[in-house]
């Protein structure tokens, strides 16, 4: 199995592509955030390909725990996108949602393996 047949690489990239678009109707002055969401999320397929290459469980394990902190990290900046006003709740909640799952389903494929 490679690491781009997998649910929680795919689900990744559906978050890539989520934040993208929620990058995209970010108002002027708030690069801070558009910077924060680009690399968090982009920092979960990555690490987790990375970490898929890996031959020892540590190694693998030391990348699975990096994607799956930004998971939350993307989650924690959909929240401030919100306390701000500049993200619809539909959005807020398909994208905490999709963070949610996809940290869950990297805390199960680490106990596999």
């Amino acid at each position: 199995m490679r690491h781009d047949d997998t649910r929680i690489y795919r689900r990744a990239l559906e978050l890539v592509r989520l934040t993208a678009q929620v990058i995209e109707e970010l108002p002027v002055g708030y690069a801070f955030l558009v910077d924060q969401l680009k690399r968090a999320s982009s920092s979960i397929p990555l690490n987790f390909g990375e970490g898929f290459s890996k031959k020892s469980k540590r190694e693998q394990h030391h990348y699975f725990r990096i994607a799956r902190a930004s998971a939350y990290e993307v989650s924690s900046a959909f929240d401030v996108a919100d306390c701000f006003g500049v993200i619809s709740q539909a959005k807020l909640v398909k994208g905490k949602d999709l963070c949610d799952h996809i940290a869950a389903m990297i805390t199960r494929f680490m106990v596999r393996t």
